[in-house]
């Protein structure tokens, strides 16, 4: 079995298409099924289900396709090491990272990061945590920077890196937030600008409001904290956000307060694939995540 024909396989199984895995490797359909099939014929067994909306893996394909994957994975980890021995202060360091982590915890983290490498690329991937953790998964990121999800795959680990409360935030003149904490039952029909739905911190404030038997209205849904703060000050209703998300300079339009009894915070993760191997700057950078983000916000 040559590495080429295994590679092939690898990406059919993949893509679960013979068509879409002949264009990632830049070769026709046709030259994509001799390939299989010879692989097949070499193994003298039957790798793929064909049928019309795709092709599915056979036992034997199950069996091969988890070997193809760590073999692949191994073979990308020693040519970024072979990298790293020419370039030691530069590479690569791919980092996945919710609007909120990119915003507001991760620039004091790679100002110091860039001190250390001064010559090494960092790529931000913003995307919610499943899509994060799915890229990690497929070994697309180095490292990934999220909130805790309630469950993750068997191939990762998370670090719980930071902790912090959320708060309310509304107009300067609304009459709610002249107390000095705020329930999350007064804000039974209130009109809500809500982060949007299939994040995990979302899911967290809906599960704490449900607990508490609220209701509020939404009236505006966005995936972006700071369109959130724009809108809260337009007076379009009240918003409940992670106190890291909050500045000295957002009480120039934005009123803040705690919320009553502490009943919801939101723990930050650095996520890894375990039998990943980190280059010297990935690992320079999660071990300033490790020191620097521990803590709540001052």
């Amino acid at each position: 079995m040559d590495l080429e024909s295994l590679r092939s396989f690898f990406h059919v199984a993949t893509e679960r298409s013979f068509s879409r895995a002949a264009k990632i490797l830049h070769i026709s359909q046709p030259a994509m099924s001799v390939r299989i099939k010879g692989l097949e014929t070499e193994l003298g067994q039957r790798l793929f289900d064909r049928a019309r909306k795709g092709v599915a893996l056979t036992e034997a394909g199950a069996v091969l396709y988890r070997s193809a994957e760590k073999i692949f994975a191994d073979v990308e980890d020693a040519l970024q090491q072979l990298g790293e021995l020419a370039q030691s202060r530069g590479g690569l360091v791919r980092v996945g990272a919710s609007d909120t982590v990119s915003l507001y915890l991760l620039p004091p983290i790679l100002r110091a990061f860039r001190k250390q490498f001064p010559v090494a690329e960092i790529t931000i991937r913003n995307a919610y945590t499943a899509e994060i953790l799915d890229l990690l998964v497929r070994g697309d990121l180095d490292c990934g920077v999220v909130t805790r999800p309630l469950s993750i795959d068997r191939r990762l680990e998370a670090r719980v890196i930071r902790e912090e409360p959320f708060v309310i935030v509304s107009r300067l003149k609304d009459p709610l937030l002249r107390r000095r904490t705020v329930s999350l039952a007064a804000l039974d029909d209130r009109p809500w600008v809500a982060l949007a739905k299939g994040t995990e911190t979302r899911d967290a404030v809906d599960r704490a409001l449900r607990a508490a038997g609220a209701k509020p209205r939404v009236v505006l849904e966005t995936g972006n904290v700071e369109v959130q703060k724009r809108y809260v000050a337009e007076g379009f209703g009240c918003a409940i956000l992670p106190a890291s998300a909050v500045a000295e300079v957002d009480g120039r339009t934005l009123k803040v307060r705690p919320l009553e009894g502490d009943p919801l915070r939101r723990k930050i993760v650095v996520v890894l694939r375990r039998d990943r191997h980190l280059s010297r700057a990935a690992a320079a950078l999660i071990e300033l995540l490790d020191v620097g983000a521990v803590g709540e916000p001052g």
